[in-house]
């Protein structure tokens, strides 16, 4: 007789999440001595921040390809409200008694994460795509131009927003983590000179687009200094990120980086070949080094995305989709952490690892205030 099976409803679904985050965290590891963490801080939601390492074999990254995150291994996740480079330090040693040996360490350039690897004794290769937005924002923060272009960028996307010509409006430049992203300025300054040395239209937009932006033609020289700077960006990013930090890379990108000839563009190839040969000098591998911990990143993107529905949450158990993610997703893995995980379980670890939700802060204050009428 065949039984008739229900639709799963959205909270047996996160249910099943948790559950096969908890179970892929909480599964004791192969001990080796090349492990290679990643490590980094969620953006802080109330008082506190999710610190998360995730570890993967050396001997086992194939430089082939970017990462995926069936490639890595959830190591750590817990969440305080101050994270100091001693407590750091003091959890990374921890860490390695069961694990083995730490090889090095890739994260960003945080004074906490920085002290926490020297108190282990851990190699800190700072992360490529960090170490970049810093060059980029020694080169550009204090520039006149490109302050003035901001504004005046910002500008032209409010006059052009509710226009005819609102489709050829500015992109939107970003407050946080501005200087990860000058690429879309780069394109569309290109564009844009582009579209002004091109014979008129009669179309509408055609001469509100001229009339408003008529000034950019007068940095012209800056956007293809800007354009030749965020072409090396991608072409090293590309080459580092997915081949590794290796000799044979470092000589790579030297070769890449060679036809630059603007000011900024050769400040920047300078400050590049020094983290490149830096980073190379901090530990005694010999293969390729992993030099980028976007994967974490990605992770943290999604993450944040689930909670931003509810501003209230905080950080909740369903932190533990992060280590979900890196889950192969097999029949067999998912049987065992089903069977084996409890709600009993999650419950406990969200009490160990975690603070209270901001949540359940508000509501027992509004509950005290209750009892004391």
């Amino acid at each position: 007789m065949e039984v008739p099976l229900q639709r799963a409803t959205h909270k047996t679904i996160v249910w099943w999440v948790k559950k096969l985050g908890h179970y892929t965290l909480t599964k004791p590891k192969p001990v080796a001595t090349d492990w290679v963490i990643l490590l980094d801080h969620t953006i802080q939601l109330g008082p506190s921040k999710l610190f998360v390492i995730w570890g993967i074999r050396a001997s086992t990254i194939d430089f082939t390809r970017p990462l995926r995150y069936q490639d890595l291994e959830p190591l750590w996740m817990s969440a305080s409200p101050q994270w100091t480079g001693d407590f750091i330090g003091e959890l990374l040693e921890r860490l390695q008694t069961p694990l083995g040996q730490i090889t090095y360490a890739v994260g960003d350039y945080g004074s906490d994460i920085r002290k926490g690897l020297r108190v282990a004794g851990i190699p800190h290769i700072h992360d490529v795509t960090h170490r970049i937005a810093l060059i980029l924002k020694r080169l550009y923060a204090d520039d006149p131009s490109y302050q003035l272009i901001s504004q005046r960028l910002a500008q032209m996307r409010r006059q052009l927003g509710h226009t005819v010509a609102s489709h050829l409006q500015p992109p939107n430049q970003r407050t946080k983590s501005r200087y990860h992203n000058l690429r879309p300025l780069a394109d569309y300054g290109q564009s844009m000179l582009a579209y002004l040395a091109s014979p008129p239209t009669s179309k509408p937009a055609d001469a509100a687009v001229r009339e408003a932006m008529s000034w950019i033609g007068d940095y012209r020289t800056f956007f293809e200094e800007l354009s030749e700077v965020t072409t090396c960006v991608c072409e090293v990013e590309r080459e580092v990120k997915q081949h590794g930090l290796s000799a044979l890379t470092a000589d790579r990108c030297a070769r890449l980086l060679m036809p630059v000839s603007t000011p900024k563009g050769r400040c920047f190839v300078f400050d590049m070949l020094v983290y490149v040969h830096t980073t190379l000098a901090l530990t005694t591998v010999q293969d390729a080094i992993l030099c980028t911990s976007d994967i974490l990143e990605s992770a943290f993107g999604k993450y944040k995305n689930y909670v931003s529905r509810n501003p209230m949450a905080g950080i909740t158990d369903l932190a533990l989709c992060l280590a979900a993610f890196t889950c192969s997703l097999s029949s067999q893995e998912i049987a065992e952490a089903l069977e084996h995980t409890t709600v009993h379980d999650v419950a406990d670890w969200a009490r160990m690892y975690l603070e209270p939700t901001l949540l359940k802060k508000r509501r027992d204050a509004f509950q005290e205030l209750k009892s004391q009428k």
